[in-house]
Formats: C-alpha cells, sequence, structure tokens
C-alpha cells in the first residue's frame, strides 16, 4: 500500500504536450528525480511540442519515432519500459487544430501499428471536435 501512495505522490511518469519549448530550453529544464525521456521540439513555429520524464528509479529506452512527427500535424514522443518480463509502450501525441487532421491518422495508425505485439498507454493531446472523427478509426485500426 505505501508504493502505491508514493507513486500517487509522485508519479513514475510526465507527458506534458504544447510545452512550448526549444531543444535547448527543454536541455535546461530540470525536474528533480526525473530524467527526460523523450520528446520532440518544434524547429520552425512557436509553441507545440512534447516530453516524457521518467522517474529515475525506472529503467526505459526512447523509441525515436522523429520521422513520423510534422509539425502541428502530430507530434510525438515515446518511452519504452520494461516490466518484469512486459515492455510497455508510452506514447505523448499532440496535435495542432490547424493541423493536418487527414495526416494526422495515417501518422496515428503506422505509430500504433508498429507497437501491435505490447502494451501500449497513448496520451494525445487534441482538439475536442474531433474525437467523434476519431472512434471509427481507433474501431477499424484495432479490429
Amino acid at each position: 500500500m505505501s508504493s502505491c501512495f508514493h507513486y500517487l505522490q509522485k508519479p513514475p511518469i510526465w507527458c506534458f504536450t504544447k510545452h512550448h519549448w526549444k531543444d535547448y530550453e527543454l536541455g535546461n529544464t530540470h525536474i528533480p528525480n526525473y530524467k527526460l525521456g523523450a520528446n520532440y521540439c518544434r524547429k520552425n513555429l512557436k509553441h507545440g511540442g512534447v516530453c516524457i520524464y521518467v522517474h529515475e528509479s525506472l529503467k526505459f529506452t526512447n523509441t525515436n519515432l522523429l520521422k513520423h512527427s510534422k509539425e502541428q500535424d502530430i507530434e510525438i514522443g515515446v518511452i519504452q519500459l520494461k516490466i518484469h518480463t512486459e515492455k510497455v509502450n508510452i506514447i505523448c501525441i499532440y496535435r495542432a487544430p490547424c493541423g493536418n487532421f487527414e495526416s494526422f491518422l495515417n501518422k496515428l495508425e503506422i505509430i500504433l501499428n508498429t507497437f501491435h505485439k505490447h502494451k501500449l498507454y497513448l496520451t494525445l493531446s487534441i482538439n475536442s471536435e474531433f474525437i467523434p472523427l476519431l472512434i471509427p478509426t481507433w474501431y477499424t485500426i484495432f479490429t
């Protein structure tokens, strides 16, 4: 019970979207007892971006999916944890309101298919008007 309470006070993983930082700013950002696990920072446009911080007690690897990230359309950070014998992927995704929705769906499908053999936790920051459009897409991907 005490270990459960510990994680309520200090979550093992922090996923941030729309952090607004450039690479050099993120590199200078320190959260005590956490390591930067994965990130995406915009190169050309302002704002946006994603990052995942992992508690220093956890072993993880960064899964580089930068080739699938595109400013505004889909911005991605991914880590993989090994918990006992299982691999667990944590994916943090941001899509800007003005991003290309079709491009977002295509990239999201590729990403989800990449991780179909492992447990997956997905954090999405999209706009609520697109949720009804995503539900049939997710049904197609997972059936």
